[in-house]
């Protein structure tokens, strides 16, 4: 099993190898683009860090749509939230891949994770960003049946899993990840706000508010605003929304910031509600 012979590649912490069967399933298309790149494990502590090419993994994301994404989206749905899908969904995997491969045979008592993003900028040149940052200790590994987890909810399974703070600059380009709207629908500020919240959020909280039902709903409905605002006042709309956790992040701290985002998260979940 392709999976399988991963988590053995990453336990051992070599570097990724080539696999004939990149052209069908995920897990091998991944070794083509994604490595780890250290290992430090001594009395001083632990760190494991690994490397992830996105323009490298763009030729694989049929395989992904077909085996990991709702095939109810087009493929160039997915090609517009390329580096959405690369962050959220494949790069994800990729640290439970490293985190299985240190902790399903025991591990250290606690180590500390990172993953960075290689890509070219609009400028050709090559750029290195940090994506996530990730805690795992043995008393957590106790708690995980590896078989079992579903790598979607990884980032709730690992401790303080957090997005680097360029995350969300790189990809707010990009349109909202939710279904398509109709083109009678309007455009509701108060989602569009929530919306971009819950994108800068990753910047301070452990929790993905992306992936939560409120999440889905605001992410839902901001894209219908993309019907009827230009380009230019959504970028606005989202700086505007993002100083306000930032502001709250200021007075209060990580934990201010993330209180902020609860109550956004409620808000949300309320107007949900039929």
């Amino acid at each position: 099993m392709v999976r399988k012979s991963l988590v053995a590649i990453t336990l051992a912490l070599s570097i990724s190898v080539s696999s004939t069967k990149a052209a069908d399933d995920p897990y091998a298309a991944m070794q083509n683009f994604a490595k780890v790149t250290s290992k430090t494990i001594n009395s001083a502590g632990c760190l494991v860090t690994g490397s992830a090419d996105f323009e490298a993994s763009k030729q694989y994301l049929p395989i992904f749509r077909e085996e990991w994404l709702n095939r109810d989206y087009s493929l160039d749905f997915y090609v517009q939230r390329a580096k959405q899908v690369f962050l959220y969904m494949i790069v994800k995997r990729f640290a439970e891949i490293i985190t299985e491969g240190l902790y399903s045979h025991g591990g250290p008592p606690q180590c500390s994770f990172a993953i960075s993003i290689t890509y070219i900028d609009k400028l050709g040149q090559p750029k290195v960003l940090e994506a996530v940052t990730w805690q795992f200790t043995q008393k957590r590994a106790s708690e995980v049946n590896w078989e079992k987890i579903d790598p979607r909810n990884f980032s709730d399974i690992a401790l303080d899993y957090k997005y680097g703070p360029q995350v969300s600059e790189w990809t707010a380009g990009e349109p909202s990840f939710g279904p398509p709207s109709t083109p009678s629908a309007s455009c509701d500020m108060r989602f569009l706000r929530a919306n971009s919240i819950f994108i800068r959020a990753a910047t301070y909280c452990a929790k993905d508010y992306m992936d939560s039902p409120a999440g889905y709903y605001a992410l839902a409905m901001s894209r219908q605003c993309a019907q009827v605002m230009t380009e230019e006042k959504i970028k606005t709309a989202f700086m505007s929304a993002a100083k306000e956790i930032d502001d709250a992040a200021k007075k209060g701290g990580k934990a201010g910031a993330c209180r902020f985002v609860d109550q956004v998260e409620r808000e949300v979940a309320r107007l949900a509600v039929p």
